[in-house]
Order: C-alpha cells, then structure tokens, then sequence
C-alpha cells in the first residue's frame, strides 16, 4: 500500500499544472532572455530589412510598486546587447590599384624540327596601375548596449507582460563585398571610371601554325579602397518596447518582445541612417 500511496503522489505531482511551478514576479526573480527577429535599416532612401539578434539580463528590483485593483506592478532593471545584419544596398566607391597579371602567348608549331607538332608557352608580367571606381554590396551589421527599466503587470500567474525603456550606446559598421568596375556620368565633366575587367583569348594562324594568346584581369580584384564614409560609427541608441513571457517551468520560459526593441538613430546631410529592431522571439531562463 505503502509503494502504490507514493506511486500516486509521484504522478500527481508530475501531472500538476505548470501554474503551480510558474514563475511569479518577486524581488527575486531573474531572468536571462536570448532572441532572434527581424528589424529594418534607413539608407540612401530606402527601408531594407535585416535579421536581430538579442541577449538581454534583468533583475526585479521592487515588488508591488503600485496596484491596480488586485493587479500588482513590479520594477525591474537591467541590460541588454542587440545586434542587426542586413540591409544590403549597392554603393559606388573609389579605389587605386597597382598590381601585375599575367599574359600567357602559345605557339603551336606543325613541325618541331623533328617532324612532331609542339608547343612553346610564354609569360609576360603586365603591370596595371591608376584608380577609379567600383560598385560594392553595402551590409550593415549595427549593435546597441543599454541599460534598461521595464515595468511588470502581474496579470496572469504564469504570464509576465512588461514595458522596457532603455537608452544607451549604437555602434554602426559596413562590410563591403562583391566589387566590379563601373562608370558614371558627371554633369560638365562626362563619363568618370578608371577601372576594368576583361578576359581575353585570342588565336591566329601562323605560316609555322598557330598562336594563342589568353590573359584575365579585373582592377576592382587588386584595389586598396576609399572606406573612410564606411568607417564604424558611434551612435545614440534606444529601445521602448512591450514584452511577455510564457513560463513553461520554474525555470523556462518563451518570450516575445515588439515595438523599438532597439534603435541605432543616425543622420548625416539631412539622409536618416537609423536602423531598428521591431520584431524578437526567444527564450528565457530564470536563475
């Protein structure tokens, strides 16, 4: 009897409802939050998107600030870190380059002197050196850094809502990729470029018998580039946003966040350069 009384504690236990084990708001409580999403970017005047990363701690602070009816209110505190990648657009840039390629001159003779076909290879080291100009793929990879205050609802036992302000400290940065030689037009002066990229072959006969010459170089491949505008740059950064945790356990739960999650906010020559977090998802473990 013994044995079937603990059986039947054990499995009522096991099938208590998570409320019983959910997490409750208390001057106790701490959370470690992980998230991904999606956000958007400003630039050249256009909104392109980009994909969110997010790690976020937070402390309760103070329990039942206030109350509204039976509903409590808490005050938490803490930091979170948001990184955001995308918001590709294509630039025009400015580069030198000073490099050699190589020029690659085949003779197929008839007769070698022995009465075989062979062949003679040649190399010539070309030099190419000058500048001009390139489009590049521009992506954007920003992170924030703050502090934050979030305000808790005590609503539902096993549901946190919450609203986060916090302000603190962007860094932008640019990666550049995938140049290639171009030109563009300028009004007075006329078509501006300074760089190519060719791939040559060509054959022609011989009274001996053939010769063939081949070669391939881009400029846009060997240019040390202009990179000043895409130089990382400080920013002011912010977030206010609404939240809610779903408690699984005691010690996991599903959070969702919306709003200004976070807010890189930058403008230059009156074009905004921001970029923003709308939109993260994620888990959370409370410790």
């Amino acid at each position: 009897m013994k044995t079937h009384r603990l059986l039947a504690l054990a499995i009522a236990a096991a099938l208590s409802p998570v409320a019983a084990q959910a997490q409750a708001i208390d001057e106790s409580s701490r959370f470690i939050d992980i998230g991904i999403g999606v956000g958007a970017s400003e630039s050249t005047g256009e909104t392109l998107g980009m994909f969110t990363q997010r790690i976020a701690a937070e402390w309760i602070v103070k329990d039942d600030i206030f109350n509204l009816g039976r509903h409590g209110f808490a005050l938490g505190v803490g930091f979170q870190i948001d990184n955001a990648v995308g918001g590709r657009y294509s630039s025009i840039v400015d580069g030198k380059y000073d490099y050699t390629y190589t020029r690659y001159t085949t003779y197929y003779r008839k007769d070698n002197g022995h009465g075989r076909p062979g062949s003679e290879t040649k190399f010539e080291q070309v030099r190419r050196k000058g500048s001009g100009l390139a489009t590049a793929d521009v992506v954007r990879d920003n992170i924030s850094l703050m502090p934050t205050v979030s305000l808790h609802g005590k609503f539902f036992e096993k549901l946190d809502l919450y609203a986060t302000f916090g302000a603190g400290l962007g860094i932008q940065t640019y990666s550049l990729s995938g140049f290639e030689p171009t030109e563009v037009y300028v009004p007075g002066v006329g078509t501006v470029g300074g760089m190519e990229k060719k791939s040559y072959h060509h054959e022609a006969d011989m009274p001996y018998g053939s010769m063939t010459v081949r070669y391939d170089y881009n400029d846009a491949d060997h240019a040390e580039w202009n990179k000043k505008p895409y130089k990382a740059k400080a920013t002011f950064a912010c977030a206010f946003f609404v939240g809610a945790r779903y408690f699984l356990n005691s010690d996991w739960a599903l959070n969702a966040q919306f709003g200004l999650v976070s807010a890189n906010v930058r403008r230059v020559n009156g074009t905004s350069l921001n970029s923003y977090n709308i939109l993260s998802v994620g888990a959370t473990y409370s410790f």
